[in-house]
């Protein structure tokens, strides 16, 4: 009986000592891999440029360089998306039981093609109809309309004065003030206004 009783006081003070003591398990950090490659474009195999490559985890990453190469840190299982303007994007899941520090990546993206509606472009028959359409123009709020509408009869008159003739005489205005350089202020790089210029300045010095 007092055998019993020690093998039972034994078997109690075990399980109140593990039970204080608890076996801890130590938790595995998820593994770091550096992932680097380059990203292609599958049509032409040519360098995807300026490409961004994040982590879906904390939306951190990179871009792709002039010859699609780019490098990011990642954790074991991480997902990473590719996105770029034109591409498709694309999403490459690091393998969780990787044993590699290090994982080289050809990720290739398929062209994003969007088509937009057809847009016809006509011109104007005659050049007052252009001048009509102008000034059957109503924007709300512009100025320059409000004060269209209180002269449109002087505006009309303007715009009727648009002419070859006006043009060519508004360009041979302009190339004359071009040609004349400086002259009216003096002209800079004429030596004999230089030379003008150093003698009065003799002068007064005098």
């Amino acid at each position: 009986m007092k055998y019993f009783l020690s093998v039972l006081i034994l078997v109690v003070a075990s399980i109140c000592a593990l039970g204080q003591n608890p076996i801890v398990t130590p938790v595995q950090q998820p593994k770091v891999v550096q992932v680097s490659g380059v990203v292609l474009a599958s049509d032409s195999l040519y360098p995807a440029q300026f490409v961004g490559i994040y982590r879906s985890r904390d939306y951190r990453g990179t871009f792709s360089d002039l010859s699609g190469y780019f490098t990011l840190p990642v954790l074991a299982g991480d997902t990473l998306h590719f996105r770029c303007i034109g591409l498709r994007e694309s999403t490459f899941v690091i393998p969780a039981e990787t044993k590699e520090t290090a994982l080289s990546l050809v990720q290739l993206m398929e062209p994003d093609t969007s088509t937009l509606p057809t847009v016809y472009i006509l011109p104007y028959p005659a050049p007052h109809k252009l001048r009509q359409e102008i000034l059957a123009l109503d924007l709300p709020g512009d100025n320059f309309y409000a004060f269209r509408r209180g002269n449109s009869a002087s505006l009309s008159d303007d715009l009727a004065d648009f002419s070859d003739a006006a043009y060519d005489n508004a360009t041979s205005t302009l190339d004359a003030r071009y040609n004349n350089g400086f002259k009216s202020g003096g002209n800079l790089l004429s030596q004999a206004a230089w030379s003008q210029f150093m003698k009065t300045m003799k002068r007064k010095k005098r």
